[in-house]
């Protein structure tokens, strides 16, 4: 493989995170710590990745160099890099109502195919071989064939498509025109990687789809902690799963809609791990400015052992939220390239399992990782 090309569906906090660490590791200021596979992904190490473009609807950076608005993340360094990644126009669709500035995307004043037009050229312009959403949370929207989701941009229904699903459907319609594969990833809980219709998109262009949503924190703790218990035959009786954050993905789960995906894409693990129902409550409960993007989180499992004793477990804690969901995109792209190139297309379960809270049945990451560990090593 060549150098990685990257661009972002939403330059925010995770995106400036990355491309700030990655510049970092490549002088040699950091090293690869966070990054679960570090240099062992064949063809393509972490000092290959150049983020080279952003899409964005926020006034502030859209036409802009990343390095003349990163001090809007003070933690993370100016680095020379930045004056040459520029931020493109993205589509709003609704995806930052209630948000707190000015937005406009190229759907404002364009038709869905006109603006899926600019994007895909944008795309191919670019160059690109891996998009990455990370965009603000939506409300999961679903589409039951490719033919029903043509049919939405080409009538210009703009209130049955998302942000996700439209960049997806443009990742794939780049990919097909120039006739080489893309990686998508949808790193937000909406239904990308888990819908037929994306998955046909994905297999048609020669791309390959990874998602849903970015497993990086308290969501695989949670299912490591489930396969633990399931192994040594206690009853979880009930989960807890509280956090709370400052950046503006938490100030954008403030809307009950939105805040319902990421409820989905946190739960989803209990049933499959433990092979039964019980109740839950795990999703984002607040926002709070002064947390920033270090979250704070709560976490309580009840549970019977033997002879009808029960313990507690309590887990509470501060997560930097952008670094840890960064080191998970590092190897993300780089596994969907590798995946290309072994000429696979469409989903590869291996990867998803290991790196994101949603898709299909989910088994425990630790389980997840020995697989992917065995993918890799494949020759």
């Amino acid at each position: 493989m060549a150098r990685l090309k990257i661009g972002f569906f939403g330059f925010g906090y995770v995106a400036s995170t990355l491309t700030c660490g990655i510049e970092r590791v490549k002088a040699g200021e950091i090293d690869l710590t966070g990054i679960p596979l570090e240099n062992r992904i064949p063809g393509c190490n972490v000092e290959e990745i150049d983020v080279v473009c952003g899409f964005d609807v926020d006034r502030r950076k859209i036409g802009k160099k990343v390095s003349s608005f990163i001090g809007m993340y003070p933690e993370l360094k100016q680095m020379e890099a930045f004056d040459s990644i520029k931020i493109h126009q993205g589509v709003n669709l609704g995806s930052t109502d209630g948000m707190p500035f000015e937005a406009e995307g190229v759907d404002d004043s364009n038709t869905l195919e006109d603006s899926a037009k600019i994007i895909v050229e944008r795309i191919i312009e670019e160059d690109l071989d891996c998009t990455i959403v990370v965009t603000a949370t939506e409300e999961i929207y679903d589409v039951g064939s490719v033919s029903a989701l043509e049919a939405i941009i080409q009538n210009d229904e703009k209130d049955k498509i998302t942000a996700s699903m439209f960049y997806a459907y443009c990742a794939f319609a780049a990919a097909k025109k120039r006739g080489r594969g893309i990686v998508h990833i949808n790193g937000i809980p909406s239904k990308i990687a888990n819908s037929t219709v994306f998955t046909e998109l994905a297999e048609k262009s020669g791309s390959v789809l990874i998602g849903d949503d970015i497993s990086s924190g308290q969501s695989r703790l949670l299912s490591d902690l489930m396969e633990h218990y399931k192994e040594i035959n206690r009853k979880i009786l009930s989960a807890i799963g509280a956090n709370w954050g400052g950046n503006m993905d938490f100030y954008r789960l403030q809307d009950e809609k939105r805040n319902e995906s990421k409820k989905i894409t946190k739960t989803g693990c209990a049933k499959d791990i433990l092979g039964y129902d019980m109740p839950s409550d795990i999703k984002p409960h607040g926002y709070l400015s002064t947390l920033g993007d270090k979250k704070a989180i709560f976490m309580h499992f009840p549970m019977r052992l033997f002879n009808g004793a029960e313990d507690e477990i309590y887990i509470c804690g501060r997560i930097n939220d952008s670094p840890a969901a960064a080191g998970m995109l590092v190897d993300m792209g780089r596994l969907g390239a590798l995946a290309i190139s072994r000429g696979e297309s469409g989903i590869n379960a291996t990867i998803n399992s290991f790196y994101c809270k949603w898709f299909g049945k989910q088994h425990s990451k630790i389980l997840a990782y020995q697989k992917l560990v065995g993918w890799v090593g494949k020759s």
